[in-house]
Order: C-alpha cells, then structure tokens, then sequence
C-alpha cells in the first residue's frame, strides 16, 4: 500500500481524470516516460556525452486509484 498524504492544492488524479481537493488524501507515483532503459556515458568526438532514454515523472493519483 502507498502512503497517502493530504492535499495543499487542487489536482487531478492522472488514473481517473477526478479531481482531487485540497485537503483531500492521493498518493505520488513515479513513472517512466520515454524508453526503461537507463542513462549512458558516451565518449563523441573526445567529449564525454550523456544518453538520455527516457525520464522519470512524478504524478498523482486519488485514494482509490491508490
């Protein structure tokens, strides 16, 4: 089970598109946009580059989504 925590603001939960009112309990959940697999180090042209191939979100959902 997710720990829920109580609401500052107005949301919407990103499961059930219900919005979710201030004072209202939702959990955070993180997911992953784009492709699971993780960062690289590449060496181009002498110069160390980073590969990103995706990246992680934080999104909200409802009490019951939960």
């Amino acid at each position: 089970m997710t720990k829920l925590t109580k609401s500052r603001r107005a949301y919407t939960c990103h499961e059930c598109k219900a919005p979710i009112n201030k004072g209202d309990l939702y959990a955070r959940k993180t997911i992953r946009l784009g492709s699971s697999k993780p960062d690289t180090l590449e060496n181009i042209g002498g110069q160390t580059t980073i590969i990103s191939h995706g990246f992680s979100v934080s999104v909200k959902c409802c009490e019951q989504c939960a």
